[in-house]
């Protein structure tokens, strides 16, 4: 389905999941195991968008011409 969720609860059948684990702090699951801890929440989003390359689900959005 390609859907990132944002809490363990909810991870039934995610690919990704993006959970805060600490203030200031995220972890990064895959299914419902988590691949990274304590991510410092400016660098989140970069690595979850890392993570989901690495597994070779991202696609690029379209570009405007």
């Amino acid at each position: 389905m390609g859907c990132i969720v944002n809490g363990p609860g909810e991870m039934a059948d995610a690919d990704f999941g993006y959970v805060g684990g600490a203030p200031g702090k995220i972890d990064l699951y895959v299914g419902k195991t988590v691949v990274q801890r304590g991510i410092a929440m400016e660098g989140a989003t970069e690595a979850l968008i890392q993570l989901i390359k690495d597994h070779g689900r991202w696609v690029d959005p379209p570009t405007d011409e």
